[in-house]
C-alpha cells in the first residue's frame, strides 16, 4: 500500500488540506488526515491530488491522423499520439467519439467511422488509459444503419444523436455551417462549393427521416445499457424531445433556454471546455461560463482540445470553490456517463488520479495514474519528493 500526500485533495465536495490518499490493488484504500499504519508514504508537496479526468466528448483523433490536409498518419500510431497526450493531461477515461454521418468527404465517412472502431477496439487494452467509444450519429443521414454494428466493436460508453442542418442547433448562421464543413470538403477531391452544395440538400432531404432515426438511436442506446446524449439543444422544444426520447445528457446546449428547460427536466448538461476556458462559444452560442453562472452545467468534456480540460477547470477555481470546479471534469461526466467506479476520491474507487502543480497559475500534470498504476514514468521522478 502506498500513501500520498497532496496540498489539496478534492473529498465529498470540499477542499481538503495536506490529507493522505493509500491506494493499494487499483482502488483508493484509505483517505484522510493522516496515512494508514504501515504504508510506504509519498509527499506530493505542493502538489494538488485529483481524480483522474472523465472525458466525454472527444472529437480530436482526425487531427492526429491527418495533421496537415496532404499528411495522412497510421490510424494506430495517432491512437497512441493521442493516447500519450491524454495521459499527459490527467486524462484517465475517454470517450472517442466516432460520426455516423452522411458526408461529402471521404476522410470522415462510414467506413472511417467502422475502421477508428474496429482500430480502437483491437488496441485499447494496450493504452495507457480507458478508452471507450462515444458514438455520433446523424439523424438526416442513412448511416443509423450501421449503428449496431459499430455498437457491437466494444466498450461503447456513450451514445449521442446530431443535427447539423444549418438553420437550428449549432449552425444558426449557415455562413458558420459553410465555413465547418469547407475544413473537412478541402480535403476531399472535387470542387468545395460542389460538396457543399450537395451535403446541404442531403441534410434537407433527410429532415423527413429525423424523427424514426432518433428513436432508433435511442434503442441502441437503450439495449446497449449506455446513455443517450442529445446534442446541440435549441430550445424548450427539442429538450422536452430528448427527455421523451430517455436522453440523460443535453449536450453542448447552445441557448439559455434549452440550457434552463433542460436543468428543469433533470437532464445533465455537459458543455465544452474550450468553450468555458475561453469565455466564449467560437460559434457564437451559449457560453459555458454563463451557463455554470446560471446553474446549469454539470460537466466539461474536451471536445476537441485535450488540454483544455484540465486548464478549464483551475480556471473556474478562481472565481469558485477548487473541489466543485475539479468536480466538473471528474465526478460529473463520470456521474451522468453511469461510471459508478471513478470520478471521486473515496474509498473503493478506482484509483484513477493525476497529481498536478500550478506553474505560474497554469496547472501542469506530473503524475497520472489509471488503475493506481503511474502512467507517466516513476512517481519518485515526476514529483521529485519520496
Amino acid at each position: 500500500m502506498i500513501a500520498y500526500r497532496a496540498a489539496r485533495l478534492p473529498v465529498d465536495g470540499a477542499t481538503r488540506r495536506d490529507w493522505w490518499l493509500a491506494i493499494d490493488g487499483g482502488c483508493i484504500r484509505a483517505v484522510g488526515p493522516e496515512p494508514p499504519a504501515g504504508a510506504e508514504r509519498v509527499d506530493l508537496g505542493d502538489l494538488d491530488l485529483v481524480p483522474g479526468l472523465v472525458d466525454l466528448h472527444s472529437d480530436c483523433l482526425a487531427a492526429r491522423a491527418r495533421p496537415r490536409p496532404t499528411t495522412v498518419l497510421p490510424l494506430a500510431s495517432a491512437i497512441h499520439d493521442l493516447d500519450a497526450e491524454l495521459a499527459g493531461h490527467g486524462i484517465t477515461t475517454h470517450l472517442l467519439c466516432v460520426s455516423l454521418e452522411d458526408d461529402a468527404v471521404k476522410h470522415r465517412s462510414i467506413d472511417r467511422a467502422r475502421t477508428v472502431a474496429a482500430a480502437l477496439a483491437g488496441q485499447r487494452r494496450r493504452l495507457r488509459v480507458d478508452h471507450r467509444l462515444h458514438m455520433r450519429v446523424d439523424v438526416t443521414g442513412t448511416t443509423v444503419d450501421a449503428a449496431p454494428e459499430i455498437a457491437a466493436t466494444g466498450a461503447l460508453g456513450l451514445v449521442s444523436y446530431m443535427d447539423h442542418t444549418p438553420g437550428q442547433g449549432q449552425f444558426t448562421d449557415i455562413e458558420a455551417w459553410r465555413g465547418y464543413y469547407a475544413q473537412l470538403a478541402e480535403h476531399a477531391d472535387g470542387d468545395v462549393d460542389v460538396e457543399l452544395r450537395l451535403r446541404l440538400l442531403e441534410k434537407k432531404r433527410g429532415q423527413g427521416r429525423a424523427a424514426e432515426v432518433r428513436r432508433r438511436v435511442a434503442r441502441i442506446a437503450r439495449e446497449a445499457g449506455v446513455t443517450l446524449a442529445s446534442h446541440d439543444d435549441d430550445s424548450e422544444e427539442t429538450v422536452r424531445r430528448a427527455v421523451d426520447l430517455g436522453a440523460g445528457i443535453a449536450e453542448f446546449p447552445v441557448t439559455l433556454e434549452a440550457a434552463l428547460a433542460a436543468r428543469r427536466a433533470g437532464l445533465g448538461i455537459l458543455m465544452g471546455a474550450p468553450n468555458a476556458r475561453r469565455g466564449v462559444s467560437h460559434y457564437g452560442n451559449l457560453s459555458a461560463r454563463g451557463a455554470l453562472a446560471e446553474g446549469c452545467l454539470d460537466a466539461l468534456a474536451s471536445d476537441y482540445h485535450p488540454p483544455s480540460l484540465l486548464v478549464a477547470a483551475y480556471l473556474i477555481a478562481e472565481t469558485c470553490d477548487w473541489a466543485a470546479a475539479m468536480g466538473l471534469v471528474t465526478e460529473g461526466p463520470a456521474r451522468l456517463a453511469g461510471l459508478e467506479d471513478r470520478g471521486r476520491i473515496a474509498v473503493g474507487r478506482r484509483a484513477d488520479l493525476a497529481a498536478v502543480e500550478l506553474v505560474g497559475g497554469h496547472p501542469v500534470v506530473r503524475q497520472t495514474w489509471v488503475e493506481g498504476r503511474p502512467v507517466l514514468g516513476a512517481v519518485a521522478v515526476a514529483t521529485g519528493v519520496r
